[in-house]
């Protein structure tokens, strides 16, 4: 993902890649060959480039942290890759440094831009279903990508190894709970998570459950998998008080029904492609106009209580409870699981 951002960030308007810091020799000489552009070893002579304003971290899940604060504390701003950290505690460290250094750090979760969930939002935000009772999520695939999916030279397969924040929950999840958790502003109550590793890895999961039930009694789940042998795309289904919405990768449906029970369709334009260059553009926004970030510190504050509340269910095999006080609208104050 590092040579990734840095591929884009020559094409972007607006910005110039500076230069490259990486651990692994491989990387670095891939990234000096590509690049043309400085490429350090040390991290420290890297921060101390008093021309790099923005760091982009792009390390493997349990390597966010500690990079993320030592470039906050250089005066650099920071977007961080999803997720941004691996428990809501290691958030709030990064939060707080951020604050603390009149910084900006920002989480890279570009898949609020993708097609599907675009389309999704617009159903949802149209108030045409009524009051939401019920949304589901869900991706089977079946894929080696947890072993294979990353720097050669470094360790292609750590997400498979908890120790390195692996599992589909941190790496997928971080995507899909974020899209679940827009569409749902209104206070979780509690969680119901299953984590599963059946296929590609035993030490952490490669397949995951999450379902959250607010006060107001809406039920929302995501179901992802990277061992299901019968695939299933990107799915959404979206059911209301007036009228429900599926989605399909070609042409969506609303469906109602009459006072008899019958149903009548009406098909829906899908939104265009999706969008990953908007965060950055976003970012340079918040840094020289000072706008609003398209992802909230709070935003992401919850989604890390939430996937900490999945996995505390995983371990217990049962429910459990959340206070969900940084949902939008709320006071922002701090809460925890119980």
């Amino acid at each position: 993902m590092g040579l990734w951002h840095a591929r884009r960030v020559r094409e972007l308007p607006g910005f110039a890649l500076h230069s490259s810091y990486d651990i692994s020799p491989e990387q670095r000489q891939t990234a000096a060959a590509e690049f043309g552009c400085p490429v350090y070893d040390s991290p420290v002579e890297f921060l101390a480039d008093r021309a790099l304003n923005l760091v982009v971290v792009a390390t493997p899940s349990h390597a966010h942290v500690e990079p993320t604060i030592a470039a906050l504390k250089a005066g650099k701003h920071v977007l961080c890759e999803k997720p941004l950290a691996r428990t809501e505690g290691e958030a709030h460290r990064m939060f707080a440094a951020a604050r603390k250094a009149r910084r900006t750090l920002m989480t890279f979760q570009n898949r609020r831009w993708d097609s599907d969930f675009l389309t999704v939002r617009k159903a949802v935000t149209s108030g045409r279903l009524g009051r939401l009772l019920d949304i589901r999520l869900i991706r089977w695939n079946y894929t080696n990508i947890m072993q294979t999916f990353g720097a050669a030279g470094y360790r292609p397969g750590w997400r498979t190894e908890a120790a390195f924040g692996g599992g589909t929950l941190l790496d997928f999840g971080a995507h899909y709970v974020d899209q679940l958790l827009q569409l749902v502003p209104q206070p979780i109550e509690s969680v119901f998570g299953d984590l599963r590793g059946r296929r590609w890895t035993r030490d952490a999961d490669d397949q995951f459950i999450a379902i959250l039930r607010t006060r107001d009694g809406l039920v929302a789940q995501v179901e992802y998998s990277q061992n299901a042998h019968v695939p299933i795309a990107v799915e959404w289904a979206v059911s209301g008080a007036r009228a429900g919405f599926r989605y399909d990768q070609s042409e969506s449906l609303v469906c109602t029904h009459d006072a008899r029970g019958r149903e009548r369709e009406r098909r829906v334009q899908n939104s265009s492609g999706g969008d990953w260059d908007a965060p950055y553009r976003n970012f340079r926004a918040v840094i020289q106009r000072g706008a609003q970030q398209a992802i909230q510190p709070r935003e992401t504050l919850r989604l890390m209580r939430v996937l900490d509340a999945v996995r505390e269910s995983a371990r217990r095999g049962q429910v459990v409870r959340i206070k969900d006080e940084f949902a939008p609208g709320s006071s922002g104050r701090r809460a925890g699981t119980g």
